[in-house]
C-alpha cells in the first residue's frame, strides 16, 4: 500500500520499483492471450503508461497489483476488439476487391460506351477540340492554331464539352 500511495504522490522511483516487480507478470499475461511477443510488449508498455497517466485516479482501497491487471485487461479487450474490426474490414475489402475485379471490365466497357456517345453528340466543332486536348494531349494554343480559332473559343469549348460529358454520365457515378 505504500508503494501505491507513493505513485498517486508522483514518486517516480517508487514507479520504477512497481514497474521492475510487475511488468514480466504483466507481458506473461498479455503474451498468453496475444501470442505475439512484439505485441505483448506493447501492451505491457501501454499498461504501465497508463498507470503512471492515471495515478491520482488509483484506489487506496484495493491492492496496486489488482490494479495494474484491471488495466492490463482493459488494454487487452481493446487490442481483441481493434483486431476483430481490422480483420472485418479486410475481409470487407477483399471481397470488395473479388466482386470488382468480376464486374470492372463490363463496367468499364459500358462507361466507355457512354463517353463515346457523351462526344459524339457534341457540336462537330466542340467534338474536334475535345478530342484534340483529351486524346491527343494538345494545349490550347496548338488547338487553336490547328482550328484557326482564339485560344479563348477553344477554352470555351472545352469547358462546355467537359460539362456535357459530365452530365451525360454523371448516374455511373451516383
Amino acid at each position: 500500500m505504500e508503494k501505491l500511495a507513493a505513485i498517486r504522490d508522483g514518486d517516480h522511483t517508487a514507479f520504477v520499483e512497481v514497474y521492475d516487480l510487475m511488468h514480466a507478470r504483466v507481458f506473461r499475461f498479455f503474451l498468453k492471450r496475444v501470442y505475439f511477443h512484439d505485441t505483448a510488449k506493447d501492451l505491457t508498455q501501454q499498461c504501465f503508461v497508463r498507470l503512471w497517466q492515471y495515478r491520482l485516479s488509483l484506489s487506496t482501497e484495493h491492492a496496486l497489483e489488482k490494479q495494474i491487471f484491471i488495466i492490463a485487461r482493459g488494454l487487452l479487450i481493446n487490442h481483441i476488439k481493434k483486431e476483430a474490426t481490422q480483420k472485418k474490414l479486410k475481409a470487407n475489402a477483399d471481397q470488395r476487391l473479388t466482386t470488382d475485379a468480376d464486374t470492372g471490365s463490363d463496367v468499364l466497357l459500358e462507361r466507355a460506351d457512354e463517353l463515346n456517345e457523351a462526344i459524339k453528340a457534341l457540336p462537330p466543332v466542340r467534338k474536334r477540340v475535345i478530342i484534340l486536348k483529351a486524346f491527343h494531349g494538345c494545349s490550347n494554343k496548338e488547338i487553336a492554331q490547328q482550328l484557326q480559332i482564339s485560344v479563348k473559343t477553344v477554352e470555351d469549348h472545352v469547358t462546355k464539352a467537359f460539362r456535357h460529358i459530365r452530365q451525360a454520365i454523371a448516374f455511373f457515378f451516383f
